[in-house]
């Protein structure tokens, strides 16, 4: 339980973002009670546009959110915009990358470069200081960041890398190490859901999802990634994972990134980069309209959708090419689906429809082969959370696809996430077993056996007493893929004995793989993850004489250590480096 005065999330999303609070008196006596943030935006909104502008110098931070599109869209419209840094829609940048390091560098819309954790820093910090203004015009005492126990959500498939990416950029922007928990977005959903009353659902028997025994998929579509995960429901509402979570980038940005590929294919992709680049206001303006649009689409309805075209954008091509636009979309095969009049873009509900079936696809294949997987076998429901959740049409291609299963969908889909996570705030041991991504486990080196040990790794260490023949890198198994891990559930290694030149620290190499029992850390399928670094609890016990046991949790959101220096009994400071 929190022993904060408050409970704080911030779901930190692809293309959205919010933050929610509860006090923790107010979690006792009704725990779905939790404050959501209204942005305004002409009408309110629960989230703001993940965008983020940064002055010209690359550093200083200008604003987030709608208003810091409405002011790039300013400078666009005054030409006064290319040398400022305007990001959106980051976070994927994350999944995307295969080596992520403090220094990784993403680019913003025009091409130009700044450190990522900057830009992560600089958005948590704005929806901190928001969250913090807004609770001390609520209250009479002032509230400060280190009253607040703060949650940070990441998708569930997330690696250990991108996990602490995230943690450091909430360090970077004023959170207390110590003060913050990591949340992975499906758990958090499904915490949130498991309270709701049967009328908060789409299903009258909502409430029959929560019985003991229940074994059921949290689908979370979000904006950039789609997390699936299996749980089953414990004596007294606990959760365990069936099934490590997996998933891929088939979120709602992939309708977007169709519908773009479509206007390419009409007005070609010169027109369409000069377009980007010298109408950028009229860009964003025509995407966002787009992304409002796109949650209206049915898949029984065929009435047409129509957008504001720039006029811009027409021009362009017309200069371009010397057609009328409408003549060229006459000679395509789009002829009979959409119709460019004056400022009005016309598209018909079977091409709306289309742009919807690539991202589709790709979920319920995913989903069907994760059905046919022996150890989920009895899922009874599946509850699809997040804000492609609300998507009609990937609702409709759900229960058509799996119509023996029933399909849960909370009316609050696309806060699922967020108010979940102030309630793993309050309660961090709902889910109380997870499965195990990968074999985990460390490099080691032990006494070489002729004629088990490959040769390659013999390697003579000349110590005090005499040479000492080994075999290196070694892997000693902590945990195995697909196994059950207890949150709080310790792996004792050890007695590690530091090296003749590890006199201030020593340091392990810590290694995952997919295999259920590697060798050594050079197999085809492992790779290395982080480096464990651990310095003495008293240097001046010689070095010789140091033994240290090294406890690793594996079952909780992030990979933890905790280090005893088996010569004082005390725990010794220990860190671990995932990011390269």
């Amino acid at each position: 339980m929190a022993s904060k005065l408050l409970v704080a999330a911030i779901d930190f999303g692809t293309t959205f973002s919010g933050w929610a609070c509860s006090f923790s008196h107010e979690y006792e006596k009704e725990p779905t009670k939790v404050y959501v943030k209204q942005w305004t935006k002409g009408y309110l909104s629960q989230k703001a546009p993940t965008s983020v502008l940064i002055k010209p110098d690359g550093k200083t931070f200008e604003a987030f959110g709608y208003e810091a599109e409405d002011k790039y869209a300013e400078l666009a419209e005054k030409e006064d915009h290319e040398k400022w840094y305007f990001f959106r829609r980051f976070k994927m940048h994350l999944h995307d990358v295969t080596s992520l390091n403090r220094n990784f560098e993403i680019k913003d819309e025009t091409g130009k470069s700044v450190r990522a954790m900057t830009v992560f820093a600089m958005s948590i910090s704005y929806l901190k200081e928001d969250l913090l203004r807004e609770c001390n015009t609520r209250i009479l005492d002032e509230i400060s960041a280190d009253d607040i126990l703060w949650v940070l959500t990441v998708p569930a498939i997330w690696n250990e890398s991108a996990k602490q990416f995230m943690r450091e950029a909430a360090v970077e922007a004023g959170i207390q190490s110590n003060n913050l928990k990591i949340a992975l977005e499906p758990e958090c959903a499904s915490i949130f859901c498991r309270l709701l009353k049967v009328e908060k659902t789409t299903d009258e028997e909502g409430l029959s999802l929560w019985k003991e025994g229940t074994i059921y998929m949290v689908l979370d579509a979000g904006g950039g990634t789609v997390d699936i995960t299996v749980h089953k429901v414990l004596e007294g509402g606990k959760l365990q994972e069936l099934h490590k979570a997996s998933g891929g980038a088939w979120g709602g940005t992939q309708v977007d990134d169709a519908f773009k590929q479509f206007i390419i294919g009409i007005v070609g992709s010169r027109v369409y980069l000069n377009f980007f680049k010298r109408n950028m206001d009229d860009y964003l303006d025509f995407f966002r309209e787009f992304e409002i649009k796109k949650r209206d689409v049915e898949p029984h309805s065929n009435s047409r959708f129509i957008l504001r075209c720039p006029y811009s954008l027409k021009e362009m091509f017309e200069n371009d090419s010397g057609e009328d636009l409408q003549d060229a979309v006459g000679h395509t095969k789009y002829a009979n689906e959409i119709h460019f009049t004056k400022d009005k873009l016309k598209i018909e509900a079977v091409l709306m429809k289309q742009f919807f079936q690539k991202t589709m696809v790709s979920i319920i294949d995913f989903v069907r082969d994760l059905l046919a997987t022996p150890m989920v076998m009895g899922i009874t429901n599946i509850l699809m959370v997040g804000g492609f959740a609300e998507s009609k049409m990937l609702q409709d291609a759900i229960r058509n696809n799996f119509p023996d299963i029933k399909l849960i969908v909370p009316h609050e889909a696309g806060l699922s996430v967020l108010k979940g996570a102030v309630l793993y705030g309050h309660n961090p041991t709902a889910v109380t077993t997870r499965k195990a991504r990968y074999t985990y486990g460390f490099e080691t080196e032990d006494d070489f056996v002729e004629g088990y040990h490959d040769e390659s790794k013999k390697r003579i260490e000349h110590q005090r007493h005499g040479p000492v023949i080994l075999c290196s890198q070694m892997f000693r198994k902590n945990v195995q893929v697909g196994q059950d891990i207890s949150a709080d559930e310790e792996v004792c290694n050890g007695p590690f004995i530091p090296s003749d030149y590890e006199d201030l620290f020593f340091d392990l190499n810590i290694y995952a793989s997919t295999n259920k029992s590697p060798k050594y850390v050079t197999d085809a399928d492992c790779f290395k993850i982080g480096t464990m670094r651990v310095y003495p609890d008293d240097p001046s016990i010689p070095r010789e004489e140091r033994r240290y046991k090294i406890f690793m949790t594996y079952g909780g959101t992030e990979i933890k250590v905790r280090v005893v220096e088996s010569n004082t009994g005390k725990t010794t400071n220990a860190t671990i480096d995932f990011l390269a």
